[in-house]
């Protein structure tokens, strides 16, 4: 026999609020506005060839020759994006860890079960056995750990289509 809590359902049925639906419809319409926005003039200038305009490649490239741009600066420029966008969270790691930020507190709170989080300053003090200096790592709540958590920066699509972008224009540039 079932019970009357058996036939119910487990979870209430929620009604998608139109409202939604209407603000990521103006949403993506807005972003597909300012994308025009950008390719009109872009095309005129003649960006993308069909066009005479200032920017056509075919200028782009006589211009650059004039200056005395070849095409290994342009490789070089885009192998340094590359490396760029592959290494700056990296760096920027490091910079922080070494600066003391984005580290957080370890000592555990609420039977053992979780940890303070709170944001930590690292001090300098003297071990009272070893005499060596020791970093200490000072919460806002008062804990005092020898140690700490530290959170870093992770890339993100920006980096990652940077890094692809400017892979593929240097294979361009070489096989050309």
């Amino acid at each position: 026999m079932k019970s009357v809590e058996s036939t119910k359902s487990v979870a209430p049925e929620t009604k998608k609020s139109t409202q939604d639906f209407l603000r990521q419809r103006l949403t993506h319409f807005g972003l597909t506005m300012i994308v025009m926005g950008i390719c009109f003039p872009l095309y005129y200038l003649g960006l993308f060839g069909t066009v005479d305009g200032p920017l056509n490649p075919a200028r782009l490239g006589t211009s650059l020759a004039e200056i005395g741009i070849a095409k290994i600066h342009i490789l070089l420029l885009f192998i340094s994006l590359l490396i760029i966008a592959c290494t700056w969270n990296w760096i920027f790691n490091w910079a922080s860890f070494l600066m003391g930020l984005r580290l957080t507190c370890i000592k555990k709170v609420n039977n053992e079960r979780s940890v303070c989080g709170a944001r930590v300053s690292r001090k300098k003090e003297v071990n009272k056995k070893t005499g060596r200096v020791v970093s200490q790592y000072i919460c806002v709540c008062g804990h005092k750990k020898p140690e700490a958590h530290f959170h870093p920066v992770k890339k993100g699509a920006v980096s990652y289509s940077l890094l692809i972008l400017s892979f593929l224009f240097c294979a361009l540039i070489i096989l050309s």
